[in-house]
């Protein structure tokens, strides 16, 4: 067998001939699909590489794409860090080529290695293999820019992997790449928030490179774009505590907040009101009491902007809501504020049944967040207020939502069939959806659908129902519902269907 191999991989070297090659190596591939595991990690291991790397630097496209799968089918079989080990120069000159199909393939491998803290030293003792890493962040690529991060990040969780970004030649190179253009300065960013929110270690040493400040600083620039760039990147910093906490000793919350409340000052401004929401939403599903009592501003703007009729700033707006009030504690907090929660509720009302369609299943996607309580974390307290909050949103608030579940358009239909299934999920929804008329008779009707994601959205529905507390739903429905369950979502009558044809 690795005779066979050895010759094939040798005849390679003396082929001049394209369609010879390209022969040659799809016999080598056929062979390699037919191997176990065993047998593939014995052909990686005991024979030459190199002589199917060099193939990578073929002018024909099809050689190099076909050089690329062999080299991929062995580099999974072997464990990560064995073709690093011995095939690092090959490694590194693969990636300065200019396909990024190459770029990937061998990314992939680093990653691979990378994702495992026993071969981190390894990667990290070979600097200009790192800095080669380093440089196709800027790789025109999206793809291979990203892989590129992704691999910088596993080695930055690590303390080895922090010694050398933030020293020497590693951290020089990213100083210089932030002074290249916004777009690769921001993946530089990105790849030192990624760092800093892996460990405590990792934000300490990032903050100490002077990086995070450099990105603070962007905040004053004029450019308003550059601001949205840089409050996305520090929206997932403070999303971890320690993360929040360097901001707030930065005072960026408190500088958020003033932009927010000098909003009316510049009318380019009004473009940088969802990057806040988006990141003071984020914020405040961590922390909502905080938030909430510590910059009113900011939830006197959530509330503001909510009016608005621009869809850009309304999308934010319901999203943001839609998270803060995602999680229980959201919800108290929300409360507390009194008389502009409920004002909110029925805008969201007002928005799901007047708004283009795109701000329609926005709205609805945020409502099911709104009302959405896990069954492990229901209580009377809890329930006596997601009820308040529904009935609130209008007069016989689940006529509306019903009317919509029957729309002939499948993304309205679908995202009220999931605000029902929250509803379904409540005790108080479960009585109210008990004495709807007609609506278990719609919800158990298989014929009215006829879009897939639709009958999956009932399906739920009708799933919830039938855990429902006892007494709600008398036997015989509870009966039809568990037939309807074992059937599954996408089961279809076929002697309603033949009765329907020959009526016809």
């Amino acid at each position: 067998m690795m005779e066979w191999f050895r010759e094939k991989f040798i005849l390679l070297e003396s082929l001049t001939d394209a369609e010879a090659k390209k022969d040659n190596l799809a016999e080598i591939k056929i062979k390699l699909t037919s191997f176990t595991s065993e047998e593939l990690k014995q052909v990686a291991t005991d024979l030459d590489l190199s002589l199917i790397f060099s193939e990578l630097t073929s002018n024909d496209k099809e050689i190099m794409m076909q050089a690329c799968d062999v080299l991929d089918t062995l580099f999974d079989a072997t464990e990560p860090g064995r073709i690093h080990r011995r095939y690092s120069d090959e490694m590194k000159s693969s990636m300065s080529l200019q396909q990024s199909t190459v770029k990937i393939l061998i990314l992939r491998e680093l990653l691979r290695i990378a994702s495992k803290p026993e071969n981190i030293h390894s990667l990290i003792s070979d600097t200009d293999l790192l800095m080669v890493i380093v440089d196709k962040v800027a790789d025109e690529d999206i793809a291979v820019a990203k892989l590129a991060m992704d691999v910088l990040k596993e080695i930055g969780s690590s303390n080895e992997g922090l010694k050398v970004f933030y020293a020497g030649p590693i951290m020089r190179m990213f100083a210089r790449m932030l002074s290249k253009n916004d777009t690769i300065s921001f993946r530089i960013y990105e790849t030192v928030v990624n760092i800093s929110k892996s460990s405590k270690e990792g934000l300490e040493a990032s903050i100490n490179s002077g990086f995070l400040s450099s990105l603070i600083t962007v905040l004053e620039n004029d450019d308003i774009l550059l601001q949205l760039n840089a409050l996305e990147i520090m929206t997932d910093l403070a999303l971890t505590p320690e993360g929040l906490d360097f901001l707030e000793h930065q005072d960026i919350l408190c500088k958020l907040s003033e932009k927010i409340e000098r909003a009316n000052e510049n009318p380019l401004s009004t473009i940088l009101i969802p990057g806040l929401m988006k990141f003071f939403g984020n914020v405040a599903c961590v922390r909502p009491n905080e938030i909430f009592s510590n910059y009113p501003t900011v939830v006197s703007a959530l509330f503001e902007v909510l009016e608005s009729d621009d869809p850009t700033i309304l999308s934010g707006a319901l999203d943001t809501l839609g998270h803060v009030a995602s999680t229980v504690e959201g919800k108290y907090a929300l409360q507390t504020l009194g008389e502009p929660i409920f004002n909110a509720l029925k805008r969201v009302a007002e928005v799901i049944q007047r708004m283009p369609t795109e701000i329609r299943i926005r709205g609805l996607n945020n409502l099911a967040l709104i009302l959405q309580v896990k069954r492990e974390e229901q209580d009377n307290r809890i329930l006596s207020l997601t009820k308040s909050w529904f009935d609130s949103l209008k007069d016989n608030p689940l006529d509306m939502i019903v009317s919509l579940c029957k729309q002939p358009f499948a993304d309205i239909r679908q995202a009220s069939l999931e605000v029902l299934a929250v509803i379904a999920s409540q005790a108080w929804g479960q009585e109210y959806i008990a004495v709807q008329p007609g609506l278990i008779e719609f919800l158990l009707d298989r014929n009215v659908e006829a879009f897939k994601e639709c009958k999956e959205a009932k399906y739920e529905v009708v799933k919830t129902l039938s855990q429902s507390v006892a007494d709600i739903f008398d036997a015989h429905t509870i009966q039809r519902m568990k037939q309807f369950i074992k059937e599954g979502p996408l089961y279809r009558d076929t002697n309603t269907e033949v009765a329907t044809e020959g009526a016809s």
